[in-house]
C-alpha cells in the first residue's frame, strides 16, 4: 500500500502539532507556510536602531503549560537550548498606579525569542515558507493544493488547516468540498485585535517590573525584552494595546499608533521617548468566543481545521488542538 501523505497550511504551533501527529502515525507530511519564517503570533522581529541591533517578540510574551504535551513540547525545546524560564518581575498595575506582583507561575520564553519554539517544534518536518495556498479542489483523500501565485502541490490525501477563521472562510470558500459545519463555526467565533509596539527608548529606565499586566487606558501590557534570557543588545520594549483600543484604532496607520502608545508609556510609567518605534497590527490576536470542540473534519473525514481558536486564547490550546486533529486524521 502507497504511504499516505498530508498537506498541513500553517506552521505555528496547530500545524506542528498537527505535522509531528501525523509523522508519527507513518504519514508523509509537508508543511505550506506564507511567512518567511515559523511562528505566526510567535514570531521574534529583528531591526537595526540608532543605539544597535534588537530583537522583539512582539505577539506571544511568555507560554504556560498544564498539559502533559505542551509540557512535553516545552521541555523539549528547553533541552536543546531553544527555551528557557522567564524570571523577570511581573506585576499587575490598576489604574491608579497600584502595582502588584502577579501570581507565580512558570513562565516559558523562546532563546533567543519566541520563533525558536516553533522551529523546534518543527524540527525533522519538510516546511516550504513563503507559499500562500488559497484553495483545496478534488475531493476526500485526493486533494489538491492550490497556492496564490497558480502553483498545485498534491493529491493529498489528508489535509489540515490551520488559518485565522476570517482567512479559513475564504479559503473554504473558494474550495472544492462541503464545508457547511467549518464555515458555520468560523462565522460563530469572534477575535479581538492587537496593537503591538516595539520600541528602544532614548535611555534606559528601570521601571520597578519587566513585565506588567496593565488596567485602565490604552496599554494592557508592556515588557522589557532585555530582562529575558538569551537577549542582548539595547533596553528594549514591547508594547500591547487592549483589544478596546486596538479595535477603534485598527485602520489607523502604525506611525500614528506607534506614538500614541509610547507616549502613554512615558506619561503613565516614565518610559523614556523612543530613538526608534514600529508598531504592528496582530488582527487575529485573543480569542473571545470558541467553538470548544479542538477541531472539526468534513463530511469525508480527510480534511479539518484546527487552532487555539477552536478553544480559548492560550498557545496551549493551538498545540491541543493540531495535536487532536492529527490524530483524528491518522485514524
Amino acid at each position: 500500500m502507497a504511504r499516505q501523505s498530508a498537506a498541513v497550511i500553517g506552521a505555528g504551533l496547530a500545524g506542528a502539532a498537527a505535522a509531528r501527529a501525523l509523522s508519527a502515525r507513518g504519514l508523509g507530511v509537508v508543511l505550506f507556510d506564507k511567512g518567511r519564517g515559523p511562528g505566526g503570533r510567535m514570531s521574534t522581529r529583528r531591526a537595526s536602531t540608532p543605539q544597535g541591533d534588537v530583537s522583539f517578540d512582539h505577539g506571544a510574551q511568555f507560554l504556560t503549560a498544564t498539559g502533559e504535551s505542551f509540557n512535553a513540547l516545552l521541555t523539549e525545546a528547553h533541552n536543546t537550548g531553544a527555551a528557557d524560564l522567564w524570571s523577570g518581575r511581573t506585576v499587575s498595575i490598576d489604574r491608579g498606579g497600584n502595582a502588584e506582583a502577579l501570581r507565580d507561575k512558570t513562565r516559558w520564553v523562546g532563546v533567543p525569542g519566541m520563533s525558536a519554539i516553533v522551529k523546534s517544534a518543527l524540527s525533522g518536518q519538510d516546511v516550504q515558507f513563503g507559499r500562500r495556498a488559497v484553495k483545496v479542489s478534488g475531493e476526500g483523500g485526493d486533494w489538491l493544493v492550490h497556492f496564490e501565485n497558480g502553483d498545485t502541490e498534491g493529491p493529498f490525501h489528508k489535509v489540515v488547516l490551520t488559518l485565522p477563521p476570517e482567512q479559513l472562510i475564504e479559503f473554504l470558500a473558494r474550495s472544492d468540498g462541503d464545508f457547511s459545519t467549518m464555515i458555520a463555526e468560523a462565522l460563530a467565533a469572534k477575535l479581538s485585535p492587537c496593537w503591538a509596539v516595539m520600541t528602544v527608548p532614548e535611555a534606559e529606565a528601570d521601571l520597578g517590573f519587566d513585565g506588567a499586566k496593565l488596567l485602565g487606558g490604552a496599554l494592557r501590557w508592556m515588557a522589557r525584552m532585555t530582562s529575558r534570557p538569551g537577549q542582548t543588545g539595547p533596553d528594549s520594549w514591547v508594547l500591547h494595546a487592549s483589544p478596546d483600543w486596538s479595535e477603534a484604532f485598527l485602520e489607523h496607520d502604525p506611525d500614528t499608533v506607534a506614538r500614541a502608545l509610547t507616549e502613554e508609556a512615558f506619561v503613565r510609567f516614565g518610559l523614556p521617548l523612543p530613538v526608534w518605534s514600529q508598531a504592528h497590527r496582530w488582527r487575529y490576536a485573543l480569542v473571545t468566543e470558541a467553538p470548544g470542540t479542538p477541531f472539526a473534519l468534513d463530511p469525508t473525514g480527510t480534511l479539518g481545521c484546527a487552532g487555539d481558536w477552536r478553544l480559548g486564547p492560550r498557545a496551549e490550546f493551538a498545540w491541543d488542538s493540531g495535536d487532536a486533529l492529527g490524530d483524528a486524521l491518522a485514524d
